[in-house]
């Protein structure tokens, strides 16, 4: 039986807000999330050091198979020389050496530099108009999370996906 759900790689930003706001579990029940081992370290493992609640979740859904973290081959790419880290990198890698369909991340630099090479992304907020699209959540409990976003994203994104939403 061939899985045709979406294959989406997060960088440790996304990971953290997603799972803040309690929409990670609805999303990777539709869609194959994918974390990076690097990914993985940053959120998790240093998460659960400070004893963060986010970690916590995250761990107990990579460990109920919900989240795979995966290995990034050492292969290096045009994305080596790039300022990003070691996160960003590992994303970057990931989608260049598999079929990776979207990434999610809402760090500038790293935006900027997916934009520049056509590679598919999505802001954090555009997880909650995925989740609309796919009859995961309706308009309403679209518009929750994107407040419960409001003070950990910028508000044009906020504003941008609210009205992809009202246009639905």
């Amino acid at each position: 039986m061939q899985d045709d759900r979406l294959d989406i790689v997060l960088d440790a930003d996304a990971s953290i807000k997603l799972t803040k706001i309690s929409i990670i579990e609805i999303f990777a029940s539709a869609f194959k999330v994918f974390l990076t081992h690097e990914v993985y370290e940053e959120h998790v493992v240093a998460g659960l050091k400070r004893d963060y609640e986010d970690a916590k979740k995250m761990k107990k859904l990579i460990l109920d198979g919900k989240i795979a973290v995966v290995e990034v081959t050492n292969k290096s790419s045009i994305f080596e020389t790039f300022r990003l880290g070691r996160g960003e990198k590992s994303v970057i890698n990931y989608y260049v050496t598999n079929n990776v369909d979207l990434i999610i991340s809402d760090d500038e630099a790293f935006l900027k530099i997916l934009d520049n090479y056509e590679v598919p992304y999505t802001h954090v907020a555009g997880t909650v108009l995925l989740c609309v699209i796919y009859g995961l959540i309706s308009k309403e409990k679209g518009f929750k999370y994107l407040e419960s976003l409001r003070p950990i994203i910028k508000d044009e994104h906020i504003f941008y996906i609210k009205h992809k939403i009202e246009d639905l």
